[in-house]
């Protein structure tokens, strides 16, 4: 590196002498693991090098093999700028660099692409962010607790104890495995844990939940913040149930119109399948989705290699392909459109009603497409902290995640029996409706509080009753008042809601594990002791003069053509 740094790579390569591109995964989970490194990463090395690719694995600044201390993110723009060099100048090299892998590999891309390497002719970022404050490490202002320990405890703790000198390693070690064999102590802890018995580990934790607000912390490292300075195609891969589609979304969407040349613009791609974080298949949650889902029949490497053909050999179709593919839930098949959210969609609010009393599945609560009376009575709860709504299923990333244990679309009976979820539900569907795009929630909300949060679900019931959830997002807020509209983010779907399904929304104030939870007072959550957790009393309004509604992008079923 720039500072004399030494990181370490492995490199797969034809056994020929001729030039070749080069493909580069720059990672912090140990380039020797082949479940992390080919596995999870997309690309089959092998494949790739018969088809006449090298291949370049390298660990992180401060990971495994690599020298230096691991700041995440704060040194991938350069480090990846100068393996990018590196990799160009090698004797086999060919002078053009591809970059590919997901997640944190996804964040090593764009961040390297922030430096404009001129041999970085193309980057393939799959399930990864836009930025690591919002969708990354706090959500709607609430830190994603269930993601932030938990992807520090199982991914990085455990090599960093390995770093320090032998006399420390073992109480550490000890103290990491006893957190991993009960991770939900650890995310029950109050005040929320700091991990001080691993602080001399993760020290960046701390500093993460130090800095509450979007501040220059989080824009320095933020790829979001200098789209202009990427002049790079990319190959956007997402899934529905990922807990960073969002940022996914907005690279895709933001390059296509802020890249630094027309040539990246041109070239921006985006694939959404009904994923979670790191299960690919083609059942998540309570869903088989067929047999057309999973990563193995879209046959990932294939994908990559013809990206890569293109943009670092010059060769493939003259037609590029599709800008937009997705997985259609509830249809179950792949649709091919020209733009994120594809064309014709609009708007339709949903709005909430009831006779007061919509506590719970069994209670009054009502969707519908009709505008709400002068006269509706509203809905209220009790939002006790100390007895949180349990997160269950959603775009989540918990104990169980290489399965998908506690991820996607999972039924919500258990969690809608509460009488702290206030529950609307439409009639039967006449017919089939496409929800394609962005679903927000707009509440007319007050509570007993100062500072609370509010939470948000679209769930999809089925004819046999099961709840199955779509999407979901949470808000914090100061002084809610029913005059000013609270709109909660419920994130981007892609489902069609079969004839006979019904249209649900939960309201809530708590996702727990998930996300932590507000203790209703002015003391900083992230600070607050049992003692500060009290019950507030939550009042959502649904009159003319307060609406609350849902916000569905409604696409026409005559457009949803597709494979």
């Amino acid at each position: 590196m720039r500072d004399g740094t030494v990181l370490s790579a492995d490199v797969w390569r034809p056994a020929g002498g001729e030039d070749c591109p080069v493909l580069l995964q720059r990672l912090p989970y140990d380039r020797t693991d082949p479940s992390v490194a080919v596995a999870q990463a997309g690309l089959d090395p092998l494949r790739a090098v018969d088809a006449g690719y090298a291949v370049v694995i390298q660990d992180c600044r401060g990971r495994f093999g690599s020298e230096g201390r691991f700041e995440p993110f704060s040194n991938e723009a350069r480090d990846g700028a100068d393996t990018v060099a590196w990799c160009a100048a090698l004797p086999f090299s060919s002078g053009a660099v591809g970059m590919y892998g997901q997640s944190y590999f996804g964040a090593t891309q764009l961040l390297a692409a922030t430096e404009r390497p001129p041999a970085l002719r193309a980057i393939a970022p799959a399930l990864t962010g836009s930025e690591y404050f919002e969708g990354w490490t706090y959500r709607g202002g609430v830190l994603e607790l269930g993601f932030v320990l938990f992807w520090t405890l199982f991914s990085l703790a455990g090599a960093e104890i390995e770093r320090l000198p032998n006399g420390t390693q073992a109480s550490l070690r000890e103290a990491l495995d006893r957190r991993l064999a009960d991770p939900w102590s650890t995310f029950a802890a109050l005040p929320v844990d700091r991990l001080d018995d691993l602080a001399p580990v993760v020290p960046f934790v701390a500093e993460w939940l130090s800095h509450a607000d979007r501040d220059e912390f989080w824009r320095a490292i933020a790829p979001n913040e200098r789209y202009g300075a990427i002049a790079t195609p990319a190959l956007h891969i997402g899934g529905w149930f990922d807990p960073f589609l969002s940022g996914t979304l907005e690279n895709f969407a933001r390059l296509r119109r802020e890249a630094g040349d027309a040539r990246a613009r041109d070239n921006q791609r985006l694939v959404i399948g009904p994923w979670s974080h790191a299960c690919l298949g083609d059942t998540i949650g309570d869903r088989y989705f067929g047999p057309t889902a999973s990563q193995a029949a879209t046959d990932w490497t294939a994908l990559h290699l013809s990206w890569f053909d293109r943009h670092l050999r010059g060769v493939g179709p003259a037609d590029a392909g599709p800008v937009v593919r997705f997985f259609l839930m509830g249809a179950d098949r792949w649709v091919d459109a020209g733009a994120w959210p594809p064309e014709g969609t609009r708007v339709e609010r949903w709005f909430l009603h009831g006779r007061g009393a919509a506590n719970s599945r069994h209670g009054d609560g009502v969707l519908s497409r009709d505008a709400c009376d002068l006269d509706e009575p509203v809905d209220s709860f009790t939002y006790d902290p100390a007895d949180p709504v349990p997160t269950a299923g959603g775009a989540t990333f918990l104990p169980g995640i290489f399965v998908a244990a506690q991820a996607g679309p999972r039924d919500q009976r258990h969690v809608e029996d509460r009488r702290d979820v206030l529950v609307y539900t439409s009639e039967p569907l006449a017919g089939d409706l496409d929800v394609v795009g962005a679903v927000r929630v707009t509440l007319a909300a007050s509570s007993s509080s100062q500072e609370t949060d509010f939470s948000a679900k679209l769930v999809d019931v089925h004819p046999d009753g099961r709840a199955l959830l779509v999407c979901d997002g949470i808000r914090a807020v100061v002084a809610p008042d029913p005059g000013q509209a609270l709109e909660v983010d419920l994130g981007a779907t892609a489902i069609r809601f079969l004839a006979g399904h019904r249209i649900r929304l939960e309201v809530s104030s708590s996702n727990f594990p998930r996300f932590a939870r507000h203790p209703n007072t002015t003391v900083p959550r992230l600070q607050a002791s049992p003692a500060e957790m009290v019950p507030a009393l939550q009042h959502v309004h649904h009159d003319a003069e307060h609406p609350s509604f849902l916000s569905l992008p409604v696409w026409p079923s005559a457009a949803a053509g597709g494979a």
